[in-house]
């Protein structure tokens, strides 16, 4: 059963069990089917490891239905889900702030991406030689050939830490929709909405762009980077310009 035929018999198995909100739930599974598809698995894997559309529809018609409104059903006992809602609260004040320094760090990465942008730009256009003289400015004195080739390189390196900074926040979302769905499921009523993947979704061509992006900024970065080292050491005449041209001084 491929994913047309599968959200054609659900919702058609919702309809017959007279479940509210059927739309929902079908957009629920239809995302949950394009996520897996993005990982690698075939359609027909991904139905079979899901419950038939009839023991879905069942499920949720013990839970809201037209006919009889919402039912819940409470299972077990209080202690029980006492310990349940503890086990989860102790959990988030763990993932929560983990997931914040991690949206932290993201933002820092980006930062470093606007700034080699910034003084790749700057080196790359000239400007570095018309500031050797002012202070604070922190661009050290060379030839404009190696500053444009230290320049290209910095600027592949601020693409490539873009396309890195968006590779992560995707990953972060992913990892806080996967937390968020597993804490509904845990502590909310059954039938539990389908696991969320790792892996963002993304659509094939965004993620062929940003792959192609990634490896023309490494490539341009490495380029750049040794032919930059190698004019530096050429005009200096010297394997360490830096101390020729008196960097440290």
């Amino acid at each position: 059963m491929n994913k047309r035929d599968y959200l054609a018999a659900l919702e058609k198995s919702l309809k017959s069990a007279g479940v509210r909100d059927y739309d929902d739930i079908l957009e629920e599974y239809s995302e949950h089917f394009d996520m897996k598809i993005a990982d690698g698995f075939d359609e027909e894997e991904i139905a079979e490891k899901l419950a038939s559309p009839d023991e879905l529809a069942g499920q949720f018609k013990e839970i809201g239905t037209k006919e009889g409104g919402l039912k819940r059903e409470k299972k077990g006992n209080i202690a029980v889900k006492i310990c349940k809602v503890s086990a989860v609260i102790l959990l988030d004040l763990v993932i929560y702030p983990t997931i914040f320094a991690l949206y932290v760090w993201v933002f820092a990465f980006g930062v470093v991406a606007i700034t080699n942008a910034a003084a790749g730009i700057f080196m790359a256009s000239g400007l570095s030689q018309i500031t050797q003289d002012i202070p604070y400015m922190h661009i050290p004195p060379m030839p404009y050939i190696c500053a444009l080739l230290l320049g290209l390189s910095l600027l592949g390196l601020a693409v490539l830490s873009a396309v890195g900074t968006e590779y992560c926040r995707l990953y972060i979302n992913q990892i806080l929709r996967k937390y968020a769905r597993w804490h509904k499921n845990v502590l909310g009523s059954p039938p539990p909405s389908p696991p969320l993947p790792l892996n963002p979704w993304m659509t094939p061509k965004k993620r062929r762009v940003m792959r192609t992006m990634a490896l023309i900024s490494l490539v341009v970065f490495a380029i750049g980077l040794i032919a930059a080292t190698a004019s530096m050491m050429i005009i200096a005449g010297a394997f360490e310009p830096w101390h020729v041209w008196g960097w440290f001084v």
